[in-house]
């Protein structure tokens, strides 16, 4: 039994991180492609007026998403990449979760849009969590 509890363990935090690795992946890609995307990253994106600043942050995201996901396969990439990486995904995300969440403010917001307000800030926070989960031996 305690077996199979360690597979599920190692199974599970193995697709967490891939996943968590694509979407990074992804959502760099969508800035280099459409300098924008959904709530989150897209309001980053949108915060700057220079393609220079919007290209940068979406190299550095699809990078990061890059070094979260090669230490699944090989162990030949530095520990250092994948730290910087993950730390650079997380400031990103973090801002990202501020541009969208936080910076537009209240004014004007009725009731019937708290839910969508609130559902919105759990996404970004379960991916930020996600992300933080699966960087923990990065980070460490």
């Amino acid at each position: 039994m305690a077996e199979t509890s360690k597979v599920n363990k190692k199974s599970s935090a193995f697709v967490l991180r891939l996943v968590i690795s694509l979407l990074y992946i992804s959502i760099g890609l969508q800035g280099l492609i459409s300098r924008g995307g959904s709530s989150g990253i897209g309001a980053l994106y949108k915060a700057f007026s220079s393609d220079v600043i919007i290209y940068l942050v979406a190299v550095v995201v699809m990078l990061g998403g890059l070094v979260m996901l090669i230490p699944l396969f090989t162990n030949k990439l530095s520990g250092v990449f994948v730290k910087a990486g993950t730390i650079a995904v997380l400031v990103i995300w973090i801002a990202a979760i501020f541009f969208a969440d936080i910076a537009p403010g209240f004014r004007g917001f009725r009731a019937e849009h708290w839910i969508s307000w609130v559902e919105s800030v759990m996404f970004h926070l379960i991916v930020l969590i996600a992300t933080f989960e699966v960087s923990k031996k990065a980070l460490a």
